[in-house]
């Protein structure tokens, strides 16, 4: 807390204390054997009730929403630096974020069971010698409730999904609490049955093993979060008294907050050692049995009790304890501090630590619930942590209040002579007491044990405490978001080296603003790549440093999601992003996600109509006729003129190669460096066009004008390996799907899903290459003359109509004639029965989406393989991966690629299979006249051994388009050199090429 905080906290901790002694002194003495029940209805006996409900009241209404003020969470943006976002500032802040999803709920639980405690000290301020029978139920109600549940609610959390890009079902949600719930039923009553067996009757000890039991949840969850949190707590608590600002504590404390943190840091320190001491002491009394164990556990263990009965001066002082502690008035006030400490300060300071996230960079083996970045981005991660620390928590906190009451006071508590008429004495009570303890302590030092190892390494890390507010600033100056234009209009004209320049330069000005851009620039090279991992890490990472607010980065998401097939995430990341008017790309990425389902999916042929003039769809509507045939579609065929249907050329570039059309490839190729002359692909792709067509000096030209421009483009760094200039890049995919075997390219097929060729390199990655992309299979479907469509094979059909169904009916008779009329029905009904459900358990998997192993796509890919249309490096021209493409989807105008999968059969029409291999027999021929592709990396310097092919001088793309054809491309290599990205950084406009008068051009005039 500030200095600010700090004292108006004080304020309040003085105005209760004054109340609390006040009453406390005007309060009547009473003794042990004073305390009764009274059983009649009065107004003095409801005032106790109505002053715990005004205080509660007081407590839910201000003192909740001012704790939760300024939560923090730490979240890793570079090795060893992480940014600390503040998650609520103010009141209004917190009441809308207790207001999130089922926080209302847990904080419900945790006033009822503070409400419970609030009564009970009324009771001992207005009357300490009768307790109001139905101020007692109250209490019990109050308090059993919360007592009871919230084990259940962490075991429940603890338990849950850590899959949140999926939401879980009502059905699952209420199968995950039935099985938690008899859990804890099952697991307590084995317990206590294991008791009774033991003792031949449920003795207070089995009935304390027992509440140990159904607790255990809450007790263990205890455990981990305090034993992962104590390095943060106290490196962190440490800076703060020394005054020092820090990711708990981001404003300078005053005196009061710096002493505070001084204590907390000392008892941190002896944390370890109390633990050790409560599981000793526990383990000694239950195992040895000592005569005087009543007094071991009464004077604080064997530390407590070793220095009790040797130091007169302690003993002494204990001696008057045990006279104050029979004191009702010492009682209230004991409650009322335990309830401001352990009630309220416990809950608040474990939801500051599940918030901020040290347990997942700080320690090992705690409760996440969600990741850091989760937490900044998502409201619902954030009600997530606020409801399991007010649900789990409350009952275990309330009952180990009301314990350590009957413990500490039990002469002045209620009902305690029914107690101990069943054996729980106050030996009884004591163990009791030091059982829960002992076990959170033994959870604790466990994993405190595991995280001291982590202790070095984060005192080394480095945090940047509110670099949100400095990023609002900052983007308020005038050019403040000039970078941010840069890396955008880098991704839309898909210039990786751009993005990569901008993710490694050295920038000037504010880091928080840069490292937000860097990590833009992050995830549009990774999804531009498709790296769709990769990308969907770095949008999270964007939106956690957002702090949610990035539709850009949830589309991108998504996006990645259609890429890897998890659909159902995909729909979860776009919900809510449909906006009503002139923004569509949310309601075309939704259509495209149905689309991907033929089986489930929402939408139909019909629905395509309702887009008209969209390029997405009308590309979508191109690559389905095209599979009919697998023939590409020329370039008169596109209607429109942007930049996806400029990217769906590429893509038809690289299967007129496949199909041994180089003609019509390279010129298609030329056309697009005309339209876009600072584009990397298109000159790529014309590079490739020359290698096919035997003008290799010419592609050279070509490859060494993109060296000059793009040298850090992946995609150019592959194109430099195909052409022989080393085996620079390596570690790119690009280059590695070129140089490297299987073994080290078997990464790559699940880091870029939709990478075909990736998965084609893998053995028995056929199945996977069918679900990235079927495109990569049509020269060799096109060559064995194979349908797109699957059909199962008729010997199949055969067997299983012709064989197996007659077996089972001659198996029917057999039990028939052989065992009874009724027998013989009950195995043929049971075989038809089993035969035609196992069928359907196969059609359904066939039908379940998903990016490894799906079912239907190794059926596809056997296929494949029957009719010898098996893609392979072998038969696929070099560098197609650099091409090819699928789907087309656009995110703020960037044109992305999610592949093609061959299930997308079952959207066209059907057509009878021998038509449709006439068509392809005849494409067929013609392929196999072509020349052979080139299928590998040229040779080292073979320019210098390779005459060239004609004897005209100059760039290729000169000659062939002219100055057309690098048009804008002084600027843009110029946009690219360190001081104009460090203009860009500052808001400064950067004159990228000077206009001059040319001086001095007569002979005359020179001087």
């Amino acid at each position: 807390m500030n200095q600010r905080y700090g004292a108006s906290f004080m304020r309040r901790t003085s105005i209760l204390g004054l109340v609390t002694v006040s009453a406390i002194l005007f309060a009547p003495m009473v003794s042990a054997s004073d305390v009764s029940t009274n059983y009649d209805a009065s107004f003095e006996s409801f005032l106790p009730l109505l002053l715990a409900l005004v205080v509660a009241y007081f407590v839910r209404r201000w003192f909740i929403p001012q704790q939760l003020k300024n939560l923090q969470v730490a979240f890793e943006i570079e090795d060893d630096l992480y940014e600390v976002h503040r998650i609520t500032r103010t009141l209004r802040d917190s009441r809308r974020l207790l207001k999130a999803g089922r926080v209302g709920y847990g904080v419900l639980l945790y006033m009822m069971g503070l409400t419970g405690v609030l009564i009970l000290i009324a009771e001992l301020l207005f009357d300490a010698e009768v307790f109001s029978q139905l101020n007692l139920y109250i209490i019990a109600t109050l308090i059993l409730i919360p007592v009871l549940i919230s084990p259940w609610e962490s075991l429940n959390s603890q338990l849950a999904s850590r899959r949140r890009d999926v939401r879980s079902s009502l059905s699952a949600d209420l199968i995950r609490r039935v099985f938690t719930l008899a859990l804890l039923i099952i697991g307590t009553a084995l317990v206590l049955a294991y008791g009774v067996q033991v003792e031949g009757t449920l003795t207070p000890t089995w009935l304390a093993f027992g509440m140990l039991a159904f607790m255990a949840p809450t007790i263990f969850a205890y455990g981990r979060i305090m034993g992962a949190s104590w390095n943060m707590l106290l490196i962190n608590k440490w800076r703060t008294t020394r005054g020092r600002k820090n990711p708990i504590d981001p404003d300078k404390n005053g005196v009061i907050g710096r002493l505070f943190s001084f204590l907390l840091v000392l008892f941190l320190l002896t944390m370890p050692i109390t633990a050790l001491n409560g599981i000793l002491t526990v383990f000694y009394v239950m195992v040895n049995a000592p005569p005087n164990s009543e007094e071991i556990l009464n004077y604080g263990g064997i530390i407590g009790y070793s220095l009790f009965v040797r130091i007169d001066a302690i003993s002494e002082f204990l001696f008057h304890w045990e006279f104050i502690k029979s004191l009702p008035q010492f009682l209230s006030l004991y409650l009322t501090l335990n309830i401001a400490i352990v009630g309220l300060a416990f809950i608040f300071e474990l939801t500051r630590n599940l918030i901020l996230g040290g347990q997942s960079f700080g320690g090992m083996f705690g409760v996440t619930l969600d990741t850091p970045r989760e937490i900044r981005a998502e409201k619902s991660a954030q009600a997530r942590q606020l409801t399991f620390a007010f649900a789990g928590f409350s009952g275990y906190t309330v009952l180990l209040l009301i314990l350590v009451c009957y413990k500490e006071f039990g002469s002045l508590m209620p009902l305690t002579a029914t107690l101990e008429a069943n054996d729980f004495d106050e030996e009884m009570r004591l163990l009791t007491v030091w059982l829960f303890i002992a076990v959170g302590q033994l959870i604790f030092l466990m994993t405190w044990l595991l995280s001291i190892s982590k202790f070095g390494h984060l005192l080394g890390l480095r945090f940047d405490l509110n670099p949100d507010e400095r990023r609002e600033g900052a983007v308020l100056l005038e050019g403040g978001d000039r970078l941010q234009n840069l890396v955008e209009n880098a991704a839309f004209n898909e210039d990786l080296d751009m993005l990569i320049r901008i993710q490694t330069h050295d920038f000037p000005g504010d880091q928080a603003l840069i490292r937000q851009e860097q990590s833009r620039a992050s995830m549009w090279e990774k999804a531009l790549r498709g790296l769709w991992p990769e990308a969907i890490e770095e949008s999270r990472k964007l939106l956690a440093q957002s702090g949610g607010d990035n539709d850009e980065a949830r589309m991108l998401i998504a996006t990645g999601y259609m890429a890897l097939r998890r659909l159902d995430a995909a729909r979860e990341a776009l919900h809510g992003l449909q906006q009503p008017e002139g923004y569509d790309e949310p309601e075309i990425l939704s259509f495209i996600c149905e689309w991907l389902d033929p089986w489930r999916g929402a939408v139909t042929e019909d629905d395509i109509w309702d887009w008209e003039n969209n390029s997405t769809i009308d590309y979508l509507q191109m690559l389905q006729t095209m599979m009919k045939t697998w023939k590409p579609r020329p370039a008169e065929m596109m209607l429109h003129n942007d930049k996806l249907s400029q990217t769906g050329q590429l893509s038809m570039i690289a299967l007129l190669r496949g199909q041994r059309r180089y003609d019509e490839a390279l010129e298609l190729s030329l056309s697009l460096v005309r339209s876009d002359p600072i584009g990397v692909r298109p000159r790529l792709a014309t590079a490739l066009c020359l290698l096919d067509t035997g003008q290799w000096h010419d592609a050279k030209t070509v490859l060494d004008e993109l060296i000059k421009s793009d040298s850090k483009d992946p995609r150019v760094q592959a194109l430099a390996v195909i052409f022989g200039y080393g085996t620079k890049g390596r570690e790119h995919m690009e280059v590695s799907l070129l140089l490297d075997d299987q073994k080290e390219t078997k990464k790559w097929m699940d880091a870029a899903p939709v990478n075909a060729y990736a998965a084609l390199l893998q053995k028995g990655g056929l199945d996977e290459a069918m679900n990235a992309n079927v495109l990569i299979a049509s020269h060799e479907a096109t060559r064995r003359a194979v349908p797109p469509r699957y059909s199962p094979g008729i010997l199949m059909s055969i067997f299983q109509y012709l064989v197996l169904i007659p077996v089972w009916f001659v198996l029917g008779i057999l039990a028939y004639q052989e065992i009874g009329d009724v027998e013989g029905l009950a195995v043929l009904s049971g075989l038809l029965f089993l035969h035609y459900s196992y069928r359907r358990v196969i059609r359904q998997q066939e039908h379940q989406i998903r990016h490894r192993d799906q079912r239907g796509m190794i059926k596809y890919a056997r296929r494949l393989k029957r009719f010898k249309a098996v893609p392979q490096a072998s038969n696929i021209p070099i560098g197609n991966h650099l091409l090819l493409s699928g789907i087309l989807v656009t995110v703020n105008g960037v044109v992305l690629d999610i592949g093609y999968p061959a299930w997308m059969f079952e959207r066209l029409s059907k057509e009878p299979d021998k038509k449709v291999r006439q068509r392809l027999r005849k494409r067929s021929m013609a392929l196999e006249k072509g020349k052979t592709p080139r299928v590998s990396t040229l040779g080292k310097a073979w320019w210098l051994k390779r005459p060239k092919e004609h004897g005209e001088s100059g760039p290729m793309l000169e000659r062939s388009i002219g100055p057309v054809a690098y048009r804008g491309r002084t600027n843009y290599i110029r946009k690219k050199e360190p001081q104009a990205l460090n203009d860009a950084a500052e808001g400064k406009e950067t004159q990228l090429q000077k206009r001059f008068i040319p001086r001095n051009t007569i002979r005359s005039e020179r001087p």
